[in-house]
């Protein structure tokens, strides 16, 4: 009994020193048994969350082996050209074929090539053959018959070397009423220049004039037989040297068909050896050889 109450004795004994050096610690709490000094625990920061290893890029092909020798080799570009007659300009496609790589399709605009000049068309000479009918107007005053007149044919070889001028040679058959009231038949023989004056048109104006020859031949009236004159006989021939003039209209058909339409005033003088005169005023007696009338004149034309 003795020994267990000393062994409660020591223990109180070391029991109460250990309390009272803990109270004497402010920073330790009241009734604590034991204080240490430990260091205060440290503010734990957020770490960023790691990051994850970017992933590496990959690899670039390697190019392609360059073609061993005698290995074929890739067909040329080929150009296509696109043009539209009323769209936008035309387009030029350049296809260029290979293997590697792949068939690009290159699209290009170009402006459309300049036009040609227009190509003139030059003069050609040109030969024709003119067909036509006419009438003769003769005048009436001082004497004249009241029924003259006369019509006929003609025909005409023309040479035309440049547009502008052509060389007309023809020959006429007319028949017919003259001034005197006789009946007459002539055939005048004719050299002629016509001058254009809008050559390169359609319907184109010319002025034509020449000299002329003629052969006439008269069936005198009975009358003049009956009264016993000895100056005419019933049939008398007369030759004439005269020149002409006038203006004309030509209309192209096509470039070898035309048709004409002229008027040509005319004077001539006998050139015969007759002694009697062919025209005698009534009035005044007065005698002359010289005459002159108007032709018109309307055909067709065809060169070649």
């Amino acid at each position: 009994m003795r020994r267990c109450l000393t062994h409660a004795l020591v223990a109180v004994a070391m029991t109460a020193p250990m309390s009272a050096f803990a109270q004497e610690d402010s920073n330790c709490p009241p009734g604590a048994w034991f204080c240490e000094e430990v260091e205060p625990p440290r503010d734990t920061v957020a770490e960023p969350p790691p990051v994850a290893p970017a992933e590496a890029a990959p690899a670039e092909a390697p190019p392609p082996p360059p073609p061993a020798r005698g290995a074929a080799r890739p067909a040329p570009p080929v150009v296509v050209y696109e043009t539209s007659p009323s769209g936008p300009p035309p387009q030029v496609i350049v296809v260029a074929p290979g293997a590697a790589p792949p068939p690009r399709v290159i699209v290009r605009r170009v402006a459309p090539p300049a036009p040609p000049p227009a190509v003139k068309r030059r003069w050609r000479r040109h030969w024709g053959i003119n067909l036509r009918m006419e009438g003769v107007m003769l005048g009436r005053e001082h004497g004249g018959a009241e029924d003259a007149g006369m019509g006929g044919v003609g025909i005409s070889l023309r040479y035309r070397p440049v547009p502008a001028f052509a060389i007309d040679a023809g020959a006429d058959f007319l028949a017919g009423t003259d001034y005197n009231g006789d009946q007459r038949t002539e055939v005048p023989l004719s050299l002629s220049g016509m001058l254009f004056v809008n050559p390169r048109s359609r319907t184109q104006f010319y002025f034509m004039g020449g000299l002329n020859i003629a052969h006439a031949e008269v069936d005198r009236s009975s009358s003049e037989v009956a009264a016993g004159s000895t100056e005419f006989a019933p049939d008398t021939e007369y030759d004439y040297f005269g020149a002409h003039g006038g203006i004309g209209l030509e209309f192209r058909l096509s470039p070898r068909i035309a048709l004409n339409v002229d008027a040509l005033g005319f004077v001539r003088s006998r050139t015969d050896d007759g002694l009697v005169p062919e025209f005698t005023d009534p009035d005044t007696g007065r005698t002359t050889n010289t005459s002159g009338g108007g032709l018109f004149r309307g055909g067709l034309s065809i060169y070649w």
